[in-house]
């Protein structure tokens, strides 16, 4: 995994890694969880990257692979499940699969970037039929 993906142990390390990047007098915008963290000003298309701060502990990263986080596509919520897994988007259905098993994503909305608000993705309930059905998380 390339560096600018992670992990880095804190949010000052991170800040640190993107002050010293050279962006090509890009606008840079870093967010974590959703929060703006860092921001450089420039010219041009503006650069907007997203972290997570992984629930496991395993440090900031564009990619936690946990329930418990964020992830920046649809897929990286439902990746690691069963493909026979109906998959719900905010209430509607994003992949058909088995009626007795489903994974409900929800669309969370952080602070303003660039491009508008930074948007993610969460795991807001899993029934997997293999044990209780988990509760799910809320948004950042």
């Amino acid at each position: 995994m390339a560096q600018h993906d992670g992990p880095f142990a804190d949010t000052d390390a991170l800040v640190s890694y993107w002050a010293a990047q050279d962006t090509h007098s890009s606008l840079t915008q870093i967010y974590v969880n959703g929060k703006r963290v860092y921001q450089r000003s420039g010219f041009g298309p503006a650069f907007v990257k997203e972290y997570f701060d992984c629930h496991d502990g395993s440090g900031i990263k564009s990619f936690c692979n946990n329930i418990f986080d964020g992830y920046l596509t649809v897929e990286g919520t439902y990746g690691t499940y069963s493909p026979g897994l109906a998959v719900y988007l905010d209430g509607v259905l994003y992949r058909s699969g088995s009626p007795f098993s489903r994974v409900d994503i929800k669309t969370c909305y952080g602070d303003a970037s660039y491009y508008g608000p930074v948007s993610y993705y969460i795991v807001e309930s899993v029934i997997d039929g293999f044990g209780p059905p988990y509760p799910g998380n809320d948004c950042f």
